[in-house]
């Protein structure tokens, strides 16, 4: 059969539509693939919203630079969202530098993020002024006016009617108010509590009348307002060792059992010691301040100013135990020849967060009996690396001698630390059970504080170590930790009570009547009863 150019060409133009018909069909296919797979993605970024604060954070802040410390801050507050959720009246504290993060985490979205999950509930935000609250407040409302948290939060509304900056509400009978910190939150009720920077400047820290004022209003009106199994939070920029949060911490150090207790994390601008996400001397966030800047912010500010703010150590003007005008200092380190050298130990056997710390102290005493501090080890370890730790610094510095509280050898370390002894060859080692502490803190620390107050001991200067033990040493009694000021009491009673440092008497030359007498005595000590 003949096939005819028509009919040729008809066909042609069938298989062409056909194939164009197939063409668009699979466009259209992976345009709907598409679409459904940026659907699914947008279900699991809410979904992941919902879960995650530092998601959430991020999915209305795209260009949000994160670092570790602002993931470790939002688990940190997940973790005491459901627990106001729980009832369990949770109380956290957030010491963290300026400029770094912790107000756009937790008093800007924190909010926001838990109010999603429970619009029920009633936050209160305060912070040293009322418009500073205020803008915390705006920032709150807006995220939750944004079409985009609707659909992260559908249950959460804000109602129409009540939407003032000072003081709005939810569609399910929960809130938001805002105020600055002695300012009046009569009538208002809180599941959560957040106070952020109670303190404006340096002036209002050093002002006790200030200080004495938001006591007050936190004790009377802000505590007053919690819900039951209700949350407080702190988030502050250290100022003063009696700013509110200080005074917080004592409460809770002085041992009353119905005193609340605070989870504290502390994020200095430079570590102190390794941690978890970065080691000792590292920026808490790079990426935005490095160690130059830090360095240079220090140049700038001043010892004081570096230790409160921004390594949240604040000092105490005065100590009222350790006095800071007894403090001396040495630039060079004396020669280790010209000195004894003894060791000291604290020992806290566990790594639990809120346990104090292990110290090793070692010192050289001179012929004046001058204490000249020279190396210090601090950290939070296991009785296995505790060993391990003492061991490393008798090879490092070789003391005469090192002390050991009696108990803890004999209830954690002793056995392991006589096999470590022998595996390592270290026979010349020595150490000293010191008599377990039954005496009260300060009774143990007074032979310590006699020679500091006589100008016996001296401090590297411009050390860390000696800015850690004197932040401690200030604080004592009521600080925190006294770890290292049990670590140099250690020192004080070791040298007070035993091993006092002995000036080498002057070699005289023997004169006939000398070497005379030695030759008598060496012929009695020869004779036996036969020649009696």
């Amino acid at each position: 059969m003949k096939v005819t150019a028509d009919e040729v060409a008809e066909a042609e133009a069938r298989a062409a539509e056909t194939l164009e018909k197939r063409m668009l069909a699979r466009r259209e296919a992976k345009k709907e693939r598409r679409r459904q797979n940026a659907a699914h993605i947008e279900l699991a970024r809410r979904e992941l919203s919902r879960r995650k604060l530092l998601a959430f954070v991020q999915r209305f802040h795209s260009t949000y630079q994160a670092g570790w410390v602002h993931k470790d801050i939002c688990e940190r507050l997940e973790k005491f969202s459901k627990a106001v959720a729980a009832g369990e009246s949770p109380r956290l504290m957030l010491f963290m530098p300026p400029r770094h993060g912790k107000s756009e985490l937790a008093s800007k979205n924190f909010p926001a993020w838990h109010l999603g999950h429970f619009p029920h509930h009633e936050i209160i935000a305060c912070s040293y002024a009322g418009s500073l609250a205020m803008g915390f407040s705006r920032k709150v409302r807006m995220l939750a006016r944004d079409p985009g948290y609707t659909g992260v939060f559908p249950e959460m509304k804000l109602d129409p009617d009540n939407q003032a900056a000072e003081n709005w509400l939810t569609t399910k009978g929960g809130g938001y108010v805002a105020a600055g910190v002695g300012g009046g939150i009569t009538g208002k009720g809180a599941h959560v509590l957040i106070i952020d920077d109670p303190v404006k400047n340096a002036e209002d820290a050093e002002s006790e009348t200030t200080r004495e004022m938001q006591k007050a209003w936190y004790s009377s009106t802000a505590y007053t307002r919690l819900a039951p199994g209700g949350g407080v939070l702190v988030i502050q920029t250290r100022w003063h060792d009696d700013d509110l949060s200080g005074w917080l911490l004592r409460q809770m150090q002085e041992g009353d059992e119905y005193a609340d207790h605070w989870e504290v994390v502390e994020y200095p601008a430079v570590a102190l010691e390794d941690e978890k996400y970065r080691k000792k001397g590292e920026a808490l966030h790079p990426a935005r301040y490095d160690e130059l800047a830090l360095k240079r912010t220090r140049s700038v500010v001043g010892e004081r100013v570096w230790w409160a703010l921004y390594q949240q150590k604040p000092v105490a003007d005065e100590g009222a135990y350790f006095k800071r005008d007894w403090f001396r200092y040495y630039e060079q380190q004396p020669p280790l020849a010209h000195m004894r050298i003894y060791a000291a130990w604290d020992l806290a056997v566990t790594k639990k967060e809120r346990s104090d710390y292990t110290v090793g102290l070692v010192v050289g005493v001179d012929e004046n009996e001058n204490i000249h501090i020279l190396h210090m080890e601090r950290g939070k370890w296991d009785g296995l690396e505790i060993v391990e730790k003492i061991l490393d610094v008798y090879m490092q510095w070789a003391p005469e001698l090192t002390g050991i509280e009696a108990s803890q050898i004999q209830a954690a370390i002793g056995p392991f630390l006589e096999k470590r002894i022998a595996e390592r060859g270290l026979a010349g080692f020595a150490y000293e059970p010191l008599p377990p502490k039954n005496r009260d803190k300060e009774s143990r620390a007074r032979a310590i504080q006699a020679r500091l107050q006589q100008g016996k001991v001296l401090f590297p200067k411009n050390a860390t170590l000696t800015e850690l033990m004197m932040q401690e040493m200030l604080r004592f009694p009521t600080g925190v930790h006294d770890d290292m000021v049990d670590a140099i009491a250690w020192i004080g009673r070791m040298l007070q009570d035993m091993i006092g440092f002995s000036k080498p008497k002057p070699v005289r030359r023997k004169s006939w009547k000398d070497k005379l007498r030695t030759i008598t005595r060496s012929a009695h000590n020869n004779a036996t009863a036969m020649s009696a």
